[in-house]
């Protein structure tokens, strides 16, 4: 393997690495702001149990 094929394999190996993480963070970061939108309109609509819900599937999500 020749310098460039093994620059060009390593630049390839980080990219994939870095595109996987970066779409964990970002489907994360959709889910955050999705639960956060039901927060917000279940306080208005629902009572506290429903809140408390969403909320600890926000903490998990969290901690994925």
């Amino acid at each position: 393997m020749t310098p460039r094929e093994k620059a060009e394999e390593l630049v390839s190996e980080m990219y994939s690495a870095m595109e996987e993480y970066a779409l964990d963070f970002m489907a994360e970061k959709c889910a955050l702001i999705a639960v956060d939108e039901i927060i917000e309109a279940t306080i208005e609509a629902y009572d506290d149990y429903y809140v408390q819900y969403w909320q600890e599937v926000k903490n998990e999500i969290e901690k994925l």
